[in-house]
């Protein structure tokens, strides 16, 4: 696992250094200076990833956490009673593998964006319908992606996100042909239903 992420990180501009424990984390930590930590919640024997968070949120809070988990949302994530601290990312590791995925959470932890997990896990809910890659093409096209960058953020053909588009303006009864841009009108939607980032409902 820590190598696919690294492997993932390096191909999209990041510098990486990874470790296997917390006290080989805090070493790294300290020679390295990291913007951001990508925690999985076990670290085998001794202390956990949440430990280290908490240890992290006290002495250098200027650094970004996103934590892995198989848990779907982060108030099941403890240990020993131990929750999350607060603006931690939650990234479910079943979909690690989604580099798209990956690299917009650590965008949004670095933006101090980390309660937004919460808005993605509506969003899926809200546009399950829509499948996986339309509910996620839907969400980058709010965002303000253009084709060719959901294309790349999902490693997929520009031809495979404009079909993917055009399904979701069918799904959601978009007409293509009318006064307001379909893009627009697909990201109306999404904002009514989930909000705009980085505002309450």
């Amino acid at each position: 696992m820590s190598s696919l992420l690294a492997d993932v990180l390096f191909e999209h501009g990041f510098t990486v250094r990874t470790a296997v424990d917390v006290a080989q984390a805090r070493r790294e930590i300290d020679a390295f200076d990291p913007d951001v930590l990508l925690l999985d919640v076990s670290l085998g024997e001794g202390p956990t990833g949440i430990h280290l968070a908490h240890a992290m949120r006290l002495s250098r809070p200027d650094i970004a956490i996103l934590v892995f988990t198989g848990h779907s949302d982060i108030a099941s994530v403890n240990t020993d009673g131990l929750a999350l601290p607060p603006g931690v990312g939650l990234l479910r590791k079943h979909l690690v593998s989604d580099k798209a995925y990956l690299i917009e959470a650590l965008e949004k932890v670095l933006r101090e964006e980390g309660n937004l997990v919460k808005k993605e896990e509506e969003a899926e809910d809200v546009f399950a319908f829509l499948g996986f890659n339309g509910s996620r093409a839907l969400r980058m096209l709010a965002a303000g992606y253009d084709n060719e960058e959901i294309a790349l953020r999902c490693t997929v053909s520009r031809k495979t996100v404009e079909r993917w588009i055009e399904q979701i303006y069918r799904d959601l009864g978009i007409d293509t042909k009318g006064s307001l841009n379909p893009r627009v009108a697909a990201a109306r939607r999404f904002f009514f239903a989930i909000g705009v980032p980085g505002t309450e409902k």
